[in-house]
């Protein structure tokens, strides 16, 4: 039976100081999955929701926000729209397009938007939820996480919805575990806070359902990223990519 993503060849990238380490991916082995028709024509692009704010819209525009209102750093309301924010700018990386929506009355759901995947086929809707825990990453996540499906807008129900739950934290054995038997597309995504706004992402994996949905094909690599001056004391870092046709895919 085929386990998780992970990675192993070493490539490099021309237009960036970084090379490419990519682990073999294997995909989760979901239930049987329902038999998804592709008419071969071109998808409309979901409607983008607004933002639950009209204070701001982006993480920028957030700390900018923060420092008039003098909000404390350390409030819980602070630390969690931050990392929405993060995690939505670090998706958009990997052909993400994704909005806040998180709020007092957001049943659940921090992100609305989609995934645009290399083949062009169509963008795949997705909601989101963001968890900058701390402590180990447990299966009750991804429960919850399929839980929200039943509060998501108009637009974005119906089976070919897909469902990120985003983490601070590695994914499990018991988080792996719920996402190879849910019913739902399921992606994982590990996203750290690196400071001072950049947030980079550490781990991806979904399962069969997803890939059935339009990322049969597409892998998962490990980017090797010099930066210039310091993150976080550091002058480098890894980064997950992903992989197309043997070359690292980046949305136009």
């Amino acid at each position: 039976m085929p386990l998780l993503l992970h990675a192993s060849r070493r490539l490099f990238s021309t237009s960036r100081t970084a090379s490419v380490r990519r682990k073999p991916i294997a995909d989760i082995v979901s239930p049987p999955a329902l038999t998804i028709e592709k008419s071969g024509l071109p998808q409309p692009r979901p409607v983008t929701p607004l933002p639950s704010s009209s204070h701001h819209t982006s993480l920028e525009s957030f700390l900018a926000y923060a420092q008039d209102a003098k909000l404390s750093t350390s409030s819980t309301t602070y630390v969690g729209t931050y990392y929405e924010y993060l995690c939505a700018l670090s998706l958009r990386r990997l052909g993400f397009d994704l909005t806040r929506t998180g709020g007092r009355a957001d049943a659940g759901i921090d992100l609305l938007g989609s995934w645009q995947l290399p083949d062009d086929s169509r963008p795949l809707r997705c909601l989101a939820q963001c968890k900058n825990l701390k402590a180990k990453a447990g299966p009750n996540l991804v429960r919850e996480l399929e839980g929200a499906f039943a509060g998501a807008p108009a637009g974005w129900r119906g089976e070919d919805v897909v469902g990120v739950l985003c983490a601070g934290r590695e994914a499990t054995k018991g988080v792996r575990e719920a996402i190879r038997n849910a019913r739902r597309g399921l992606v994982w995504c590990q996203i750290e806070d690196m400071g001072a706004g950049v947030g980079r992402v550490r781990q991806m994996l979904w399962n069969q359902r997803v890939g059935a949905l339009g990322a049969e094909g597409v892998s998962v690599g490990i980017r090797h990223t010099l930066v210039a001056g310091e993150v976080e004391g550091r002058n480098s870092y890894d980064e997950v990519v992903l992989m197309w046709k043997g070359e690292v895919w980046e949305p136009s």
